[in-house]
């Protein structure tokens, strides 16, 4: 592995993390429990299990799952969009297996042809039969509920929909499964959730181009901020800087995941046209901590973490969530910060117009002048963005 071009890369490692960010949505808009995605993994593999897939196939399944909702932010429903946006999505990421068929487009699909694209029984991908059974049952039923009457109303649900939603093959497994006074058990806990999952899956870790990683992370800024560019400005400011490769890539990585933390912020509040109210302020200001929180679940993203959750602290320790002081902010803390505001700022918003460059220029100097930005960068922005 050449350490300054490629990064070990963990597929499930890295779904599992950013799992949490997806699943706020899916909470929002469907309103499942929190571990939604985790769970749908955890049956999933249990399912590929009994199937006999080889341990590149739990990889996948796994992965497949813990981002089977990747579009709903995009879409807010589950429809052909949803399934279209998120097959195009997953063209990105590094499966082992070539041959599961498109896993993602067909996760809506009914076992008799009544689901979105009309497909039925064998002619739906085995891995998105396998998706549309645990996200359904999870969905309508809450798997990691304890009761024994929500028991019996999935295994009632699933035996109604054997051979209309279901396969008989799936159900059957089960039916099986829940047997097992354990695995209803395991559904209620997190922890063994995830060590089942881990458990479960060889080590699949990969050397990546830092630029095929760009591609990946790009899809969660993209899906915050369509037109937003603070990955390119930033790679203009990276350049000025004389960032080496490693450097550059990664701190472009760190700018596609500085909105992530957004996920977990309702649309109602981020797409506000009125002004916030002191809750959904102090709401806004969260998402860097949100960010946090999935990012430093991520192996090998320490520098990403750090970049990706600053940009919202000043120099003078008035910045948020962390209050940081200048001192505790590099110089790459720094442009990413600056970078970002001077983005936002030439964005159009949906409760304002973009502001023009030299009004942007202006707002700069005047946060200049109250110490909460460098003097030095934002003069350097106004050459390079001039």
């Amino acid at each position: 592995m050449d350490k300054k071009r490629e990064i070990l890369f963990n597929i499930n490692n890295f779904s599992f993390a950013f799992s949490k960010a997806l699943d706020s949505i899916e909470m929002e808009y469907f309103f499942v429990s929190n571990g939604h995605s985790r769970r749908v993994a955890y049956v999933c593999l249990m399912l590929a299990k009994e199937f006999n897939y080889s341990k590149e196939g739990l990889s996948d399944i796994c992965a497949y799952s813990l981002l089977h909702n990747i579009a709903l932010k995009k879409t807010k429903s589950k429809n052909k969009q949803y399934c279209d946006f998120s097959q195009t999505y997953m063209q990105s990421f590094p499966f082992l297996l070539k041959d599961q068929g498109e896993v993602l487009k067909y996760q809506c699909e009914h076992f008799d042809g009544t689901g979105i694209f009309g497909l039925k029984e064998s002619e739906i991908p085995l891995f998105s039969q396998f998706i549309s059974f645990v996200d359904i049952i999870d969905t309508k039923f809450d798997l990691s509920k304890g009761d024994v009457q929500n028991r019996e109303k999935i295994l009632n649900f699933i035996k109604e929909g054997e051979n209309r939603l279901f396969s008989s093959d799936v159900v059957e497994c089960f039916v099986e499964f829940s047997q097992k006074e354990s695995f209803w058990l395991d559904l209620q806990n997190e922890d063994e959730i995830a060590a089942y999952i881990f458990k479960s899956l060889s080590d699949v870790s990969i050397a990546l181009e830092y630029e095929k990683l760009l591609e990946i992370t790009s899809i969660f800024y993209n899906l915050v901020d369509e037109d937003g560019k603070l990955i390119e400005n930033c790679s203009k400011l990276a350049d000025l800087y004389n960032f080496d490769h490693k450097d550059k890539q990664t701190f472009l990585i760190a700018a596609s995941l500085t909105n992530l933390g957004k996920f977990f912020i309702s649309d109602s509040i981020l797409n506000k046209n009125s002004s916030l109210d002191t809750h959904e302020y102090l709401k806004i200001k969260s998402y860097p901590y949100y960010t946090k929180k999935v990012l430093s679940d991520v192996l090998g993203f320490n520098d990403v973490t750090t970049w990706a959750t600053r940009v919202q602290e000043f120099i003078n320790g008035k910045g948020y969530p962390y209050a940081l002081e200048g001192k505790d902010l590099s110089l790459k803390d720094r442009v990413m910060l600056i970078s970002n505001i001077f983005t936002s700022l030439t964005s159009k918003k949906s409760y304002r117009d973009a502001y023009k460059k030299d009004e942007a220029f202006k707002i700069l100097d005047d946060m200049a002048e109250n110490s909460c930005i460098d003097k030095a960068i934002v003069e350097d922005i106004k050459e390079v963005f001039k």
